[in-house]
């Protein structure tokens, strides 16, 4: 079968493969994938910014069917359509395993870069890290329901903004976009912010309903920001650029005693402006994957319409032309691109 690979360790090395099908444990489970997104961690894997292990397959975002079921497997049946999480190879008895907080585990080896993932015909993974996917979500939409719990986990378990908050998401990015209207639902006041190249983006925001969605390079963030708070500040921020800029906006853009939430990966070293933190006695909370909850709220969000991920989808192409939908997701020519291997 196909399978888009890195190969080796270094810049590029990315290949579309012929593998062989894999084999199920006893208590595994084999997906045949239906569809597969391409995230920025994927990218950066291929650039050689982001850690991989391989030869392995790309791919952590991704809905299926199960195809096949370990001898030990009794919850799970052929036919069945589902989403994965992303932790395929934990401790299982450590602190973190033991209060479900499983991406914290120090042996925690992931789907997509630690081991085989979703870019290719078949995956197996862990019968314990499977969700079912309901039958009137799409599989493309089921795609996304790993950075929608990426999301869920942000807002439900970090800090939760509460009705009539006003609330400034940093990066109009997929993520972004998710942490958005998730806040939305919360009763919150939202802004979300992008620059110039964001267009499609911020407008594809405005469809969905935000509040406010602000290009900074041509716009006014801390006049709006001081217009809806009363010169106060925003009461919570959620970052997800990544960048020092956006971080640094952030925390100039808060009100006294509010909160940061960082949810976009950043570099290893961050210059900001630290004494913001004691002088506006600013809450500064970092989140990072999700938990098994995060996966069943953002279910139930995307099945009840609360949680647009099919809007974020602006390309999909077959698993042979990975190289073209690789290239417009780097040039960011869309929202969310994916591949669909089973096509």
């Amino acid at each position: 079968m196909k399978a888009v690979m890195k190969t080796r360790e270094g810049v590029g090395n990315v290949e579309l493969c012929e593998i062989e099908e894999p084999k199920v444990g006893p208590r595994d489970v084999k997906i045949e994938v239906q569809a597969v997104g391409i995230c920025g961690t994927d990218i950066k894997i291929r650039s050689g910014d982001a850690w991989s292990n391989p030869p392995v397959v790309l791919g952590h975002e991704l809905s299926g069917i199960i195809a096949e079921v370990g001898s030990e497997v009794t919850d799970l049946k052929v036919g069945q359509r589902v989403v994965t999480e992303t932790g395929a190879v934990v401790c299982g008895h450590c602190y973190y395993c033991k209060t479900g907080n499983f991406l914290m585990c120090r042996d925690r080896l992931s789907i997509g870069y630690g081991v085989d993932g979703g870019m290719t015909q078949f995956c197996v993974v862990p019968e314990d890290i499977i969700h079912t996917l309901p039958d009137d979500v799409s599989f493309e939409a089921g795609s996304l329901c790993e950075p929608a719990a990426v999301a869920v986990h942000a807002v439900y378990d970090s800090v939760r903004p509460e009705p009539g908050d006003l609330v400034v998401v940093i990066g109009a990015g997929a993520i972004g976009l998710l942490v958005a209207q998730i806040a939305k639902d919360f009763g919150a006041t939202v802004i979300i912010t992008g620059l110039t190249h964001d267009r499609l983006r911020l407008d594809k925001a405005k469809q969905l309903g935000i509040d406010y969605a602000v290009d900074t390079q041509t716009e006014d963030l801390e006049a709006l920001v001081m217009k809806l708070s009363e010169n106060m500040g925003a009461d919570l921020v959620y970052e997800c650029s990544g960048s020092a800029p956006g971080v640094r906006t952030g925390m100039s853009m808060l009100k006294k005693m509010g909160s940061l939430v960082q949810i976009g990966l950043t570099k290893p070293t961050l210059e900001i402006e630290y004494s913001m933190l004691t002088g506006k006695q600013i809450r500064l909370v970092g989140t990072f994957g999700h938990k098994w909850k995060s996966w069943e709220i953002a279910l139930h969000l995307i099945q009840t319409g609360k949680l647009n991920t099919q809007a974020l989808i602006t390309h999909t192409f077959p698993l042979s032309e990975w190289e073209e939908a690789f290239r417009i997701a780097e040039a960011q020519e869309g929202i969310k691109v994916v591949l669909l291997p089973n096509a």
